[in-house]
């Protein structure tokens, strides 16, 4: 039978922090529904899960909450969704969490990784209303088990203000599973598509279905798109490479996971390597011992598909004051910069970038800015996707009774090739880096036969890219099932 579960927490933050700003690991990876200040939430969720013993399974899926600080109250919708599942083909619709990997030893208390295991669709962003059809690992015929296809084809909408109101996105992933005894290797692609959407002058960006073919193949754009669009592709298009290895023992398993973003074919073509997360992840059985799963990442962003080349600007990109026009006052000529500088999670014409409600999809490192446009409009996107991390997470239970995660990042922010325009600047990346320490614990004490908890946690940012914050929360949540 469907398990059903509903849940009601109680928070409450408390920051030293500029304006009452709260630390980065207050609010990172927590589907951007915590308080960015001082201040509470209350959040409730309610839900069913599959029923494994049906041939046709159905699910559903609500949460919802109330969040109050220095802006005010404000109301919002977290998830609202539900699924049907037949055999590997499953069928989602509303708004749902992405999906968490590296897990805590309570998984509530969230994932060990800081993209929860996926560079480009971490959960540290609201998520997006849409559908998607997926194919839970299949194994392919002739075989044996030891080869699984599995991916994803889905499309969303924006419902943040935006630089574009209304902008779409398509996801189409592909992945292929082998497994050999007990160790599998895992690789694929994850590509996403923003599309369509409304211009602040009111412009309408392609939105036909011929245009959707174009945008989900990667095809130019017609007459009507944007000169950028007709020379490229349709839209904005991102997405990430993957390569995983696991290996499975009795009491213990472990992982290696290299996860690469691109933001253009040079990067599909692995042009920019060594970019990317490396993950490391050794992880127990016995979820009570002291310390039950460890996570290490090194992330690097600093290649981009390699330097930027240039040559002499043509007339037309002068007059039309082509967005990558570098004027040399050496030589006194304009240059097109091409090739190289991704520029990471911003694009040209889409100026928010990979952003929803102002918190980065993506990577959480790649820290959101604003700018103010002559329409007195805030855009935003990330302003240090030039970037080098080591992050350590760290779960278990402490006296075998209560879990908790510990975690600790440092950073070197060099900034973009790009300012917040999208204009190019060979000398916008920081000469020194911005060096930024984060951390924080989180413990459940369970109360009530685990029915009810408490859930106290401490944060502190200490750095140059981030204002310097201390802060705290404790929640009270409880939790209802029914199987």
């Amino acid at each position: 039978m469907n398990d059903f579960f509903v849940s009601l927490m109680l928070l409450g933050a408390l920051s030293s922090g500029g304006y009452s700003e709260m630390p980065f690991w207050s609010t990172a990876g927590q589907y951007g529904v915590m308080p960015e200040v001082s201040g509470g939430l209350a959040l409730l969720r309610a839900g069913t899960s599959f029923d494994e013993s049906k041939t046709i399974q159905w699910r559903w899926g609500a949460s919802m909450g109330l969040r109050n600080d220095y802006w005010g109250a404000n109301p919002f919708v977290d998830e609202l969704n539900a699924g049907l599942r037949w055999k590997q083909l499953r069928l989602d619709a509303g708004m749902i969490h992405p999906e968490q990997h590296f897990q805590a030893a309570d998984p509530s208390l969230g994932s060990l990784s800081v993209t929860s295991g996926n560079i480009m669709m971490s959960s540290n962003a609201r998520t997006m209303p849409g559908i998607a059809a997926t194919l839970e690992p299949w194994n392919i015929p002739f075989t044996a088990g030891h080869v699984q296809l599995a991916g994803r084809f889905g499309d969303y909408w924006t419902i943040d203000k935006r630089y574009i109101q209304g902008a779409r996105v398509h996801d189409t992933a592909i992945y292929l599973l082998g497994h050999i005894g007990r160790f599998s290797i895992t690789a694929g692609i994850d590509n996403y598509t923003m599309w369509a959407g409304t211009c602040p002058d009111g412009r309408e960006q392609p939105h036909s279905f011929k245009d959707y073919l174009r945008a989900i193949t990667g095809r130019p754009g017609g007459a009507d798109a944007t000169l950028g669009d007709q020379v490229n592709s349709l839209g904005d298009h991102r997405g990430r490479e993957l390569i995983r290895f696991d290996y499975k023992a009795d009491r213990w398993s472990l992982t290696f996971q290299h996860d690469i973003p691109y933001d253009d074919r040079s990067g599909m073509k692995t042009h920019n390597f060594p970019d990317g997360v490396n993950t490391l992840c050794f992880s127990l059985k016995d979820k009570s011992s002291w310390i039950s799963d460890i996570v290490y990442e090194y992330h690097y962003t600093m290649n981009q598909s390699g330097d930027c080349e240039r040559r002499l600007a043509t007339e037309e990109e002068i007059a039309g004051n082509d967005l990558r026009l570098f004027y040399d006052e050496v030589s006194n000529q304009y240059f097109t910069v091409v090739g190289g500088a991704d520029n990471y999670c911003n694009n040209y014409d889409y100026l928010s970038g990979w952003t929803a409600f102002t918190r980065q999809i993506g990577n959480p490192l790649f820290y959101s800015r604003w700018y103010r446009d002559e329409q007195t409009y805030y855009a935003q996107g990330t302003w240090n996707n030039l970037l080098k991390a080591h992050h350590l997470g760290i779960s278990g239970s402490l006296f075998r009774k209560i879990p908790y995660r510990l975690m600790l990042t440092f950073s070197e922010n060099y900034g973009c090739w790009f300012d917040a325009r999208c204009w190019y600047d060979a000398d916008n990346p920081f000469k020194k880096p911005l060096r930024q320490f984060s951390s924080g614990f989180s413990a459940s004490i369970p109360l009530l036969e685990g029915a009810l908890c408490l859930i106290p946690a401490v944060y502190c940012d200490k750095g140059e890219a981030l204002t310097d914050a201390f802060a705290a929360t404790i929640a009270l949540k409880y939790t209802f099932k029914k199987r």
